[in-house]
């Protein structure tokens, strides 16, 4: 009997150490762009919330929400902390298989899906051009954000539209191989994202963008200068600042 009731102890007191680490994952996670210089983040607070999501994650009572978080963070590492290709290899390495693990176990959730995208897509600028095509991964984020379209349109602002035009116009177009990649189908898919979130800072440097492709300069231009007129989100400091600091390399470079 006394073993018993240790046993009933143990479950309450795993389960509060795993709350515990996932709250402080959060924590961490919500002052990652302290001490930033501009869209460049000190790594010690994301660091931070990395080690606390895996922490819960390893616990397996709050295994999908923290799958969510740890997959954002390991994307927020790798884009805006100033780490070297095989830094960035590695973090992406490590979005890219959680996400494909947690799909498996969650396979309709949205948030799961998008955070897998956005890692996965890194994953492959970072790795380059073949071991991309090797892996397959255009066509994996081709499928997934249709998934993400089919089940939350309006998630991240229209995510699932603005990850599928990324994939059409980032992927290489290769006869008999890859011939499906379209810059005008990615202009009707971001478009779309552009609809549902009209001010949302990626939305509208991906559509100046694909204008560009099109020489629609004028139209691409009023994108450009309305992401350098926003004012950058306080919960998204680095990120949209990274974003405006993309729409002023276009505008200088070609308009």
């Amino acid at each position: 009997m006394l073993f018993f009731g240790c046993c009933l102890l143990f479950f309450p007191l795993q389960q509060t150490a795993a709350q515990n680490a996932f709250e402080e994952g959060k924590r961490w996670y919500e002052q990652r762009a302290a001490q930033a210089d501009s869209f460049r983040a000190d790594p010690n607070n994301i660091q931070k919330a990395i080690r606390a999501f895996e922490k819960a994650l390893s616990r397996q009572t709050h295994t999908r929400q923290a799958a969510i978080w740890l997959l954002r963070s390991y994307y927020f590492k790798g884009m805006f902390t100033g780490l070297d290709e095989k830094q960035q290899q590695a973090t992406f390495d490590r979005g890219k298989e959680l996400g494909e693990r947690m799909m498996q176990q969650f396979p309709k959730s949205v948030p799961i899906k998008f955070w897998y995208s956005a890692n996965a897509g890194r994953w492959a600028d970072v790795h380059g051009f073949w071991p991309a095509a090797t892996d397959g991964i255009s066509k994996k984020l081709r499928n997934v954000s249709r998934e993400i379209i089919r089940l939350d349109s309006t998630y991240e602002g229209g995510g699932g539209y603005r990850i599928l035009a990324q994939v059409h116009f980032y992927s290489p177009n290769i006869p008999f191989v890859m011939g499906w990649p379209s810059d005008e189908k990615a202009l009707q898919l971001v478009q779309k994202a552009v609809s549902i979130a009209p001010e949302h800072p990626s939305n509208l440097l991906l559509h100046a963008q694909l204008l560009l492709e099109f020489d629609r300069t004028d139209e691409a231009r009023e994108q450009l200068n309305a992401i350098v007129r926003q004012q950058p989100r306080a919960n998204h400091l680095v990120e949209d600042r990274y974003v405006q600091y993309r729409a002023r390399r276009l505008l200088q470079q070609n308009l």
